[in-house]
């Protein structure tokens, strides 16, 4: 019988780290493409940007902030900066991708599993 519990927890331990993301958006799966698509050129180091989105360890501190001005379709965020802009609408991030990133961020802004072959970009 103790053995029985021992396993029945064990497995259930298991089934429940197989599936942390639990359906939720996260950052390798959905957010990541985003940023390589539409943010990187920039948020990288040595480009304009003063802080970069190559990974997930140097985009997190940022989450909040990068919610803020998505959502505000604002970027970069400082509107001190002599390179402030408002994005136009046929300009940076469709809705799906701002309403992508925002649930990643109100989520908890989670990282999720590495995607099996996706190459890490150079730092």
């Amino acid at each position: 019988m103790f053995r029985w519990f021992i396993a029945s927890v064990l497995l259930a331990g298991t089934a429940a780290a197989a599936d942390v993301t639990d359906g939720r958006v996260t950052f390798n799966r959905e957010v990541l493409p985003i940023l390589e698509k539409n943010c990187q050129g920039c948020h990288r180091p040595g480009q304009i940007a003063p802080m970069s989105f190559l990974t997930y360890e140097t985009t997190r501190p940022w989450a909040r902030k990068i919610k803020v001005v998505v959502g505000a379709k604002k970027m970069p965020p400082a509107v001190t900066s002599p390179h402030y802009i408002v994005l136009t609408k046929d300009d940076g991030l469709s809705q799906a991708e701002i309403d992508t990133i925002v649930k990643w961020v109100d989520g908890g802004a989670i990282e999720g599993p590495a995607e099996a072959g996706r190459k890490k970009p150079a730092k």
